[in-house]
């Protein structure tokens, strides 16, 4: 495995780079049908522990209507109170886990990307600190964990498989974190955040 800088201060320096409009945008022959999708926007929540970047995900609830029970970023669909995607990310975050707005630093926008189930989710990411009390929304939330980018970008726990939708194949990424399964939508945007810090293998 390559040897790969995760000082934090270096990783920061990175964000710094990020803005208001996304860093990549996903463009799919679904565009060309017309189809309409619900906003929606997730944070990527980050912390330091021990000297070392870790990324928050949340695992929700079972009794979800909508994929129920998955690893997931904070997040949710735009309400109409929401003057920018970045208002959800932030409301839905502090609805979701307990963390309030004014406790995070935003370091702008990853990606934009469309989802199967009708969803195009923008993705910011932010950093808190790892002092704060997070609280689970139990009627959102199973649960919540932080995993270090180190064991994340580590290429034993990320596959790549290929799943075919309207007869294209399109590649999902896999990571397994003790236990948990992050893919979908949720692997794709970590595998952005890890290619961007130049942490992927």
């Amino acid at each position: 495995m390559p040897k790969i800088d995760l000082n934090p201060e270096l990783i920061r320096q990175r964000l710094q780079r990020l803005n208001e409009e996304p860093l990549r945008r996903w463009r799919v022959d679904r565009d060309s049908e017309e189809k309409i999708f619900w906003q929606s926007a997730v944070l990527v929540p980050l912390c330091e522990r021990d000297g070392e970047l870790y990324v928050l995900f949340t695992e929700r609830s079972k009794h979800l209507r909508n994929h129920a029970g998955e690893i997931s970023f904070p997040g949710g669909r735009r309400e109409e109170e929401d003057a920018t995607l970045l208002q959800t990310a932030l409301r839905e975050t502090h609805e979701e886990v307990g963390l309030a707005p004014k406790c995070v630093q935003v370091y702008g926008a990853l990606a934009s990307l469309p989802t199967y189930s009708g969803f195009e989710i923008t993705a910011f990411v932010a950093e808190f600190d790892a002092s704060r009390e997070l609280i689970a929304d139990p009627g959102e939330i199973h649960s919540i964990f932080e995993a270090p980018l180190s064991a994340l970008r580590d290429p034993a726990r990320h596959r790549i498989e290929s799943r075919e939708y309207h007869g294209r194949a399109y590649p999902l990424h896999f990571y397994d974190f003790e236990g948990h399964i992050i893919w979908g939508a949720t692997g794709l945007l970590l595998h952005t955040l890890l290619e961007f810090l130049e942490l992927s293998a």
